[in-house]
């Protein structure tokens, strides 16, 4: 029922937006949540569905967001040529770093995700001949103009942006239910649950696992990408491992392995800290201390919470 009303709402939204209806503040923080959402769709993926715990996350969002830069920047690409391409080179990394550290268990894996964020972010932070080094890739350009049933959409207007960030939410998350959805989610749940099992059964299981990676990190590519469009830089401060551990936390609060998890917990993420700026100073104090009471008391995060307080409703009517 969640699916079915962001699929509902995410259109209207869109429209509000692109009519300029919601002040210039409000537009910036959904954009942002956005930027956020996409690449923990393609977390919640490998970690919610298919149990692998990804600690380097944010580097396929760097690789996604530089090769929109550099070939914008340096090559004159077009945001729309370039994006699929930020999406393949994101997928394609994901893919090999799989198929090298899949075997690993446990904390092995999770170590070996976090070196690879590690290193991929001292690469951006020294090759400076490609990536401008620390002083990052300055003039990333926003999408270029379209023509829709006779209006046109300039993105580098905020509204005009905004709704295009949702819309593109919209459609990673539309895929991510048809994904999760078909027999391949079902054997990534299986995989999750009890990979010796789901050997047994036939089930490939490096595979299956090198594949939910592939995916979740193409899916963060084209956030990366989305993103450094929206900020108009891309800077390797943005993709250190901190970033990657926000994903995490992200999927964690939102509800890893439910479709809306990571929609509700970049909402909160980017939301909450800014409308806590009254508080100068401690609003990451009050923020953490959120986040904690909300772990303690919905562990399974905002989407299982919703979904525990529904029948409650339904029998209190």
């Amino acid at each position: 029922m969640s699916t079915l009303a962001f699929l509902v709402i995410a259109p209207a939204l869109v429209l509000l937006m692109s009519q300029g209806d919601l002040p210039p503040y409000a537009l910036h923080i959904i954009a942002l949540a956005c930027t956020y959402a996409i690449p923990a769709i393609g977390l919640n993926i490998m970690l919610g569905y298919a149990g692998l715990v990804c600690l380097g996350h944010a580097a396929f969002v760097g690789l996604g967001a530089y090769t929109l830069g550099i070939l914008a920047v340096d090559h004159g690409f077009g945001f729309w040529t370039a994006l699929p391409l930020a999406a393949l080179v994101a997928g394609g990394a994901g893919a090999l770093l799989g198929a090298v550290t899949l075997r690993l268990r446990t904390h092995f894996f999770m170590i070996a995700t976090l070196a690879f964020g590690l290193v991929l972010h001292a690469v951006l932070n020294n090759w400076e001949a490609l990536t401008r080094g620390p002083v990052g890739l300055p003039g990333i350009p926003r999408p270029e103009t379209l023509a829709l049933f006779g209006t046109e959409i300039a993105f580098r207007r905020l509204p005009d942006f905004a709704a295009f960030a949702v819309g593109a939410t919209a459609i990673a998350f539309a895929l991510s239910a048809l994904l999760i959805r078909s027999d391949f989610g079902r054997m990534l749940i299986a995989l999750r649950q009890d990979e010796t099992l789901a050997a047994a059964k036939g089930v490939n299981v490096t595979a299956g696992k090198v594949l939910a990676f592939a995916i979740g990190a193409a899916i963060a590519g084209a956030g990366g990408a989305i993103k450094v469009s929206f900020l108009r830089v891309a800077a390797p401060a943005s993709f250190e491992y901190l970033e990657g551990i926000n994903l995490v936390l992200i999927v964690i609060i939102g509800g890893a392995g439910r479709l809306t998890g990571p929609l509700l917990g970049a909402l909160l993420f980017v939301a909450l800290p800014e409308y806590l700026r009254v508080a100068a100073e401690w609003r990451l104090v009050f923020f953490g201390v959120a986040l904690v009471l909300l772990m303690r008391f919905a562990p399974e995060g905002l989407a299982g919470l919703l979904a525990r307080l529904r029948p409650r409703r339904r029998l209190a009517a």
